[in-house]
């Protein structure tokens, strides 16, 4: 086996099963990564332990690192997780991902290229959307459609094909690729107002990423040699009521951070309220939509102060 100069973060929660698998996957390759960083927000003591004991059996040349936090946030954990990073090709991962034999040593071949700042990683288990319907609904972009694209409605969609490298604006963050010296450069942290297990986190940091690589000629892409498998587990998951909250009103407050303007809040009330529509028709609990909605309004007059707040329940 050959080690790369590669860190790979992966913050972790309750998930003993999956968090195993993923790791022998990036184990399991001729080319390994040189440090893997597991940051654990477990707040079960056995399964706690449980998870550290195990990382340490691992027969491996890659450094193995753990770190526990004590207050369940994804963006806190990706923060502590940087801190540990020694190297420059930094690989930001959930706990549930299977890779292909060759997507490490990909990832290194591309990223020798150095007008390449990002890389986002291209899922085998997800279906591509070739509906219409979504340019009507505002859930994607007419004009980028054939790029990896943030939508008015803040929400980031990938292209239907994806052959060869393809730019993109943004990256999912199940599994992607960025640069050490360049995210210090720019003091490009995770944005902790997101809390918990946030939805729009990733969206957040590599959107805000990709604009600092274009400010310098940088380029962010979708490559088809960098796929892995999302399993998608189901060892632990955010309530829904939780989950949908934090959907409406961290997409809003998305737009607010990134000075999206007013064609940005048209269209997220226009993508909402056809959400709402869809949830009455497939009778999947549109009051918790209608609450959500209207408690956005009350952040939003309040510029999204003590956000957090908002989803203690």
């Amino acid at each position: 086996m050959k080690l790369l100069p590669i860190s790979i973060i992966i913050p972790t929660m309750n998930r003993p099963g999956t968090l195993n698998e993923t790791i022998i996957s990036f184990l399991s390759c001729e080319y390994i990564p040189a440090q893997i960083i597991v940051v654990d927000q477990t707040q079960d003591a056995d399964m706690q332990a449980k998870i550290k004991e195990s990382l340490f059996t691992y027969d491996t040349n890659s450094k193995i690192e753990y770190i526990y936090q004590s207050i369940p946030s994804l963006t806190k954990a990706r923060n502590r997780g940087w801190e540990a990073v020694t190297q420059e090709i930094v690989i930001c991962s959930d706990d549930d991902v299977c890779i292909n034999s060759d997507t490490l040593e990909n990832i290194h071949n591309i990223m020798k290229n150095f007008s390449i700042a990002m890389i986002a990683g291209i899922d085998e288990n997800s279906s591509p959307s070739s509906g219409k319907m979504g340019y009507l609904l505002g859930t994607k972009s007419l004009a980028n459609r054939k790029i990896g694209h943030v939508t008015l409605s803040m929400l980031g969609r990938y292209p239907d094909n994806i052959a060869g490298e393809i730019e993109t604006q943004w990256a999912m963050g199940y599994f992607f690729v960025v640069r050490k010296s360049l995210a210090d450069k720019w003091n490009l942290k995770w944005d902790e107002n997101l809390t918990s297990y946030a939805y729009a986190e990733d969206l957040d940091y590599s959107y805000e990423y990709y604009k600092r690589a274009k400010a310098e000629n940088l380029r962010c892409v979708l490559n088809d040699r960098v796929k892995v498998k999302h399993m998608v587990s189901k060892e632990y998951r955010i309530p829904s009521k939780k989950s949908l909250y934090m959907y409406v009103i961290n997409r809003a407050y998305l737009s607010y951070k990134h000075n999206m303007g007013v064609k940005s809040r048209i269209a997220m009330k226009w993508c909402n309220f056809w959400m709402t529509v869809n949830f009455l028709i497939h009778k999947k609990n549109p009051h918790y939509m209608i609450e959500a909605r209207k408690l956005c309004k009350k952040i939003y007059r309040n510029r999204f102060e003590n956000l957090s707040k908002y989803f203690d329940f």
